[in-house]
């Protein structure tokens, strides 16, 4: 039997390639984000955007049940053909991995959009404002379209594929900013009513997913080709040991998903169920309800977006991680092993040398930050809310290494635990917060900050009980904590001298770029940076 592999060289190759291909999809995906989120907050204010969130709360949940897990199965399973089997086999396991995943996907994506759909009015009744049922219903069908995407994207991920997700991210949230614009403009110069608008707005969503989802379809035949996988039945006879049956490649696709999705279910349903407690809790300690609304949507579309910029430099590398470590758990030697203890360790270190420092300066600089893109109004309200919520930073960037890693060590059901722990914290905390005349709609971001705090804890306890790989947290965090603190305090420091003396954009970047250049000269002054986190992690499979 000839075994499928690929040249050390052209596994590095690959593994740094597709890192930075999705490195750069994220970040182009986040800007188009917020370019379609600018100019509509800035247009419907606080009180528009309450309806597009509260509307992208629901979706946000179903969207979770359906793509959460299925995708990181699939890519697992296929990692480990890909790794161990013959040509043969390779080819026929390979198609019934797809051909399973997609087929449990449309029928997921199909039952969840309806649902979705038909259940608008009762889901806007429940967060309090009905008036948000349009939106609901106008990013219903994107659910089924995500879902086809979502199962492609984890078969090539498992393949080592990663340019096709990273085009049709781009493809998605291009379309998605210029058609949520485009129909947003469209409703306003019709006169239509603000929750109009925020449904016509969100519609360009549901398009933008169409179109991600047509990229991912129009790339299959390029990698089949390159993967030398028939695009029918595979022509090769499967050896019987080899021959797995639809059923059975469906137990164990479910087997690693269930969990995942659980996990990340949970986490989506305390989202939506925070936005059914915010409003009604202010509410009930005396605020009126347009000034809730409009808390909750300055909250939702100046701070959550900019608290979501940091970890698109982490999320690259789990999503390029989880077949490197499927590969390394598979390797029972001791060179395996020894592997398996470097990515680990040097992983969650990378996580904190990228988190720390994001967290720290967007704390610090949180007004001037939001002024470069939101009216100075607008702004002010939630400087206070994202000082706060910056330094969750830390712990959702540790969580979701630590997850993938789990997830890729066949521990999938850890995270379910640590998240169901956190998501007991943040509505416990949310609720309580929430309802205090003083806190308020600040009890928000501090609930969201135990509980990615809560969950973080959990997922490091469990990677060190699990794989058995040492965690010394004060030597691998510790100096980029020190840099990271330095990091703020000079970014501070010289927006004050150059306030006034020049205008506020540039003081504001100027102040980023110093900030920037004094954690890194300082991580250089104390050897904060291991080598090896750079040389590990190019690595990629053997």
């Amino acid at each position: 039997m000839t075994k499928i592999a690929e040249k050390p060289n052209s596994s590095r190759r690959t593994f740094a390639l597709g890192v930075f291909f999705l490195t750069i999809s994220n970040v182009l995906t986040k800007l188009c984000g917020l370019f379609l989120k600018v100019p509509l907050t800035n247009t419907l204010g606080d009180t528009g955007m309450a309806y597009f969130n509260l509307a992208y709360a629901v979706y946000k949940w179903f969207y979770m049940i359906s793509t959460a897990g299925l995708p990181i199965a699939a890519a697992v399973l296929t990692a480990r053909y890909t790794e161990t089997a013959d040509r043969g086999a390779h080819g026929a396991a390979l198609l019934r991995v797809r051909n399973v995943t997609l087929g449990a996907f449309c029928a997921v994506g199909l039952v969840g959009s309806l649902c979705m759909y038909a259940g608008a009015p009762v889901f806007a009744a429940l967060q309090g404002v009905e008036d948000a049922a349009a939106s609901i219903a106008a990013i219903a069908p994107a659910l089924f379209f995500i879902c086809i995407a979502s199962a492609l994207r984890g078969w090539y991920q498992g393949l080592g594929s990663l340019f096709p997700a990273s085009l049709s991210q781009v493809t998605e949230a291009c379309a998605k900013m210029v058609c949520g614009l485009c129909f947003g403009a469209y409703a306003i110069g019709r006169g239509y009513p603000v929750y109009t608008v925020a449904a016509y707005a969100i519609l360009g969503l549901t398009v933008g997913c169409l179109l991600g989802m047509l990229v991912m379809l129009a790339a299959l035949p390029i990698i089949h080709k390159k993967h030398g996988i028939p695009l029918g039945k595979c022509p090769v006879p499967v050896h019987p040991e080899r021959a797995l049956s639809r059923r059975h490649l469906l137990r164990e696709l479910l087997r690693i998903a269930i969990p995942v999705t659980l996990s990340a279910s949970v986490l989506s349903l305390c989202d939506m169920l925070d936005s059914m407690i915010v409003i009604r809790r202010m509410c009930g300690a005396g605020m009126a309800e347009a000034d809730a609304l409009r808390l909750y949507g300055n909250y939702t579309a100046l701070a959550v977006p900019m608290f979501n910029l940091p970890p698109i430099l982490i999320y690259p590398v789990t999503t390029a991680l989880i077949p490197v470590v499927t590969a390394a758990f598979a390797d029972e030697s001791d060179a395996g092993q020894h592997r398996r203890e470097q990515i680990i360790r040097i992983s969650v270190s990378a996580a904190g040398y990228i988190a720390l420092p994001c967290a720290a300066g967007m704390s610090a600089m949180a007004e001037p930050l939001l002024r470069l893109l939101y009216r100075d109004d607008l702004a002010a309200t939630g400087a206070p809310m994202l000082k706060i919520l910056a330094v969750a930073v830390v712990f959702l960037s540790l969580l979701a290494m630590t997850n993938a890693i789990l997830q890729a060590a066949d521990k999938a059901r850890y995270p379910v635990y640590s998240i169901c722990a956190g998501a007991v914290v943040k509505l416990v905390s949310s609720w309580i917060l929430t309802g205090i005349p003083g806190c308020g709609i600040l009890g928000t971001p501090l609930s969201t900050v135990l509980c990615y705090l809560t969950m973080a804890v959990c997922t490091l306890v469990f990677v060190v009980r699990t794989t058995g790989v040492a965690l010394p947290f004060l030597r691998m965090f510790g100096k980029s904590a020190v840099c990271a603190v330095l990091c703020a305090v000079a970014a501070n420091g010289a927006y004050t001298l150059f306030l006034g003396r020049m205008p506020e954009i540039f003081g504001t970047l100027g102040a980023v770029c110093i900030g920037a250049v004094t954690y890194l000269c300082t991580m250089i002054a104390v050897r904060g940076v291991d080598g090896e986190v750079v040389k590990v992690l190019l690595r990629g499979r053997r």
